[in-house]
């Protein structure tokens, strides 16, 4: 289950269901804020790289369609939820190594997810991605013929080059018209490129024994992790209570998210404490959300945290309690 970024309760509203289209640009400094801003998306985001994030997204959304361009600084790992019924397509501005549900997307491929909209990407330091977003039911009905993606689970394939680069073409100018306020025919065209792009589909392929061994091997480290956060359990540790060795474990996370299980271990609790920050509950410390991730070295974790946001937990803390009073 994602947690709830502060004061959404988790998603966005739903995107307008009306024929006008409705055009937004906004620019985050906070990766949970960002995260936050993808209307009818259930989201969260671990940034996973040091320094102060920055992201921009640039959304528009009429009937049953939302189209959105998003860019963000560091790598993440994005847990993601799209809103019910609809179809996503995604696809990145170049081949830059991004993971879908561990797996590494290949050269000029497109990205889907087909129903229940679940799924976990991790992008690199300066991903620029294009997401497509259409009901299944508008898909139907502007392509009756057309074998919609399987309701679970989400997928890469290969397409050709030239029909991928116009997709983009055609995704950036719909959003620059769009923002302009022209809206002729903007809703059959997306349809039209979303309709081409999953027309390419082949049969889906098997995932490898290890590929699905590695991935829930990282989710089985998550949960340990989010079960008792204030005791994080150290490599050898996990290694026994999941009966593995250290060189499986380190292979899976290489693989599965980029990083090694230290540097996860650390990100993901990090990130954590940075939510329960911005939350800003009433006698919230540092040094008590410190604590409920299980850094007692409050001296380490000051600097292990400016290092991977870019500045101090107190002046998290004190920009959340500001915002959440209306000061």
């Amino acid at each position: 289950m994602l947690a709830n970024p502060p004061g959404t309760n988790g998603v966005r509203p739903a995107p307008p269901q009306d024929a006008a289209w409705h055009a937004r640009s906004m620019v985050s400094a906070d990766v949970d804020e960002h995260a936050s801003h993808l209307s009818g998306w259930r989201q969260e985001y671990d940034q996973l790289g040091g320094g102060g994030f920055t992201g921009r997204l640039d959304e528009a959304v009429s009937d049953g369609v939302q189209l959105f361009r998003e860019r963000t600084s560091h790598q993440l790992r994005q847990r993601c939820e799209v809103w019910k019924g609809a179809v996503w397509c995604g696809i990145t501005a170049a081949d830059d190594g991004s993971r879908l549900d561990g797996r590494q997307v290949g050269t000029d491929c497109i990205m889907a997810s087909g129903g229940d909209g679940s799924f976990e990407l991790v992008s690199p330091p300066g991903h620029d991605i294009v997401g497509f977003v259409v009901s299944r039911e508008a898909l139907a009905l502007h392509a009756p013929e057309l074998a919609l993606p399987p309701e679970a689970g989400a997928a890469w394939w290969a397409v050709d080059p030239v029909q991928r680069h116009a997709a983009l073409v055609h995704a950036r100018a719909i959003l620059v018209l769009a923002a302009a306020g022209v809206e002729s025919d903007l809703r059959t065209a997306m349809l039209d490129v979303v309709a081409g792009l999953l027309a390419t589909r082949g049969p889906g392929r098997r995932e490898r024994g290890n590929a699905s061994a590695r991935r829930r091997l990282v989710a089985q480290v998550r949960e340990r992790i989010e079960a008792s956060p204030d005791r994080a359990p150290s490599v050898p540790e996990l290694c026994v209570a999941l009966h593995v060795s250290r060189r499986t474990l380190q292979y899976a996370f290489e693989d599965e998210v980029g990083v090694n299980p230290l540097a996860y271990l650390r990100s993901v609790r990090l990130n954590g404490v940075r939510r329960l920050l911005r939350e800003a509950a009433p006698g919230l410390t540092v040094q008590r959300a410190a604590a409920h991730w299980g850094f007692w070295n409050l001296s380490a974790f000051a600097g292990d945290y400016r290092r991977q946001f870019g500045e101090r937990a107190s002046e998290t803390l004190a920009r959340a309690a500001v915002a959440r009073t209306g000061g």
